[in-house]
């Protein structure tokens, strides 16, 4: 199955075809907000050209595909709006490709809402979408961010 790089892929079905539904995407998936019926966007990028609708709610974070990059500071930020709004509406997290920063960030969301380790959540999006690869400083943050969710899930 063929599937454009830098278009969306759902990630996560719900049994609603408005709501419910997670995509991950590139800079082209923003074509497909009527279609897909997004409410809800995570923009992971570092320079957006595109114009997001007003009636979107938007969640932007100005972010670059460098190992150095701290992307973790808003792991807690963006699980709660993909949690908040799947209950509502589509969502969509989008980078430049949807390779990267984008996963990174749906990857962190799996981890803490799904109990999913790192490679599970990887290899979960890599079954929707062949072409993910999220960076080495991105993974190592995704490592300790699983250690601190496991961690804070312990019942004492």
């Amino acid at each position: 199955m063929y599937q454009e790089i830098y278009g969306c892929t759902l990630i996560h079905q719900s049994k609603y075809i408005d709501k419910g539904n997670l995509y991950v995407g590139g800079i082209k998936s923003l074509d497909y907000i009527k279609k897909y019926q997004f409410g809800a966007i995570i923009s992971a990028i570092e320079k957006l050209d595109k114009q997001i609708p007003e009636y979107i709610h938007h969640f932007r974070i100005v972010a670059y595909d460098e190992t150095n990059f701290n992307l973790s500071e808003y792991f807690e930020q963006t699980n709660s709006f993909i949690k908040q709004h799947l209950e509502k509406t589509n969502v969509l997290v989008h980078c430049q490709v949807g390779v990267s920063r984008s996963v990174s960030i749906l990857i962190a969301y799996f981890i803490k809402e799904m109990n999913m380790n790192f490679d599970i959540a990887l290899q979960y999006i890599k079954d929707k979408r062949e072409f993910v690869y999220p960076n080495e400083g991105f993974q190592d943050q995704l490592h300790q961010y699983y250690l601190k969710c496991k961690d804070n899930s312990k019942i004492d």
